[in-house]
């Protein structure tokens, strides 16, 4: 049966036939990740330089569980007061725990994609990189489609007049996911309206995002 397949929610799933992927926010509370399948990661938002190292610790043995499908989110923000080269320590990291594991890893970025672009070419990481909730412009999404980034579109899917909206043509299909981000609304919404900006089935969507799916976290589909 065709399942819809949510890449990032900050919520527990209610809808039938989907596989979500939840995001724990912070590495504390692991007790509650017994269950399903998460990322984890150290976002910029709550990163403390204070307890860095603590904090990294607990992240890379969280990140060994097998239920941990992937790292983060995690990455770079230029709108928050922390610096830019503290956050890259930081991220570059993650980057290199994720490598290590072999898990995929998603990524917040706001106005910094020159930055993460950079990285990626510096680093030149054999994980997949899935940059998600993207609403950018057009040139800054063909920059990650040609370096090889996963594009998450969300909910801006829903207003016609997006960035996301009008983006989800020139993005390939092997490098597209969806997801929910911290929204409410049903992951199968999202699926109905990039449905009809690719004039695909959903059941076609479906099934190509999910193969996307397996390909990125693991060569064995028994996580599906």
């Amino acid at each position: 049966m065709p399942i819809y397949l949510n890449i990032h929610t900050h919520h527990p799933s209610t809808e039938k036939d989907t596989l979500s992927i939840k995001n724990a926010q912070t590495v504390s509370g692991w007790m509650d990740m017994a269950v399903g399948k998460f990322s984890v990661g150290l976002h910029p938002w709550y990163i403390k330089p204070e307890s860095i190292d603590e904090d990294f610790a607990q992240l890379e043995k969280l990140a060994r569980q097998p239920n941990i499908l992937a790292i983060g989110e995690c990455g770079l923000d230029r709108l928050i007061n922390l610096e830019m080269s503290f956050q890259k320590e930081v991220f570059i990291r993650q980057i290199h725990l994720a490598e290590s594991l072999q898990k995929p890893i998603i990524i917040h970025c706001v106005k910094a994609y020159s930055e993460l672009i950079a990285l990626k070419k510096k680093l030149k990481p054999r994980i997949p990189m899935i940059v998600h909730g993207f609403n950018n412009n057009t040139q800054i999404c063909q920059q990650l489609i040609n370096h090889q980034f996963y594009i998450s579109l969300g909910s801006a899917l829903l207003n016609p007049e997006s960035n996301a909206s009008k983006n989800i043509l020139t993005i390939p299909i092997k490098q597209l996911f969806l997801e929910t981000d911290d929204k409410n609304c049903f992951i199968s919404t999202i699926f109905a309206h990039a449905s009809t900006y690719l004039t695909e089935p959903v059941e076609v969507l479906q099934e190509q995002i999910l193969q996307n799916f397996k390909r990125v976290v693991s060569a064995d589909s028994s996580v599906v």
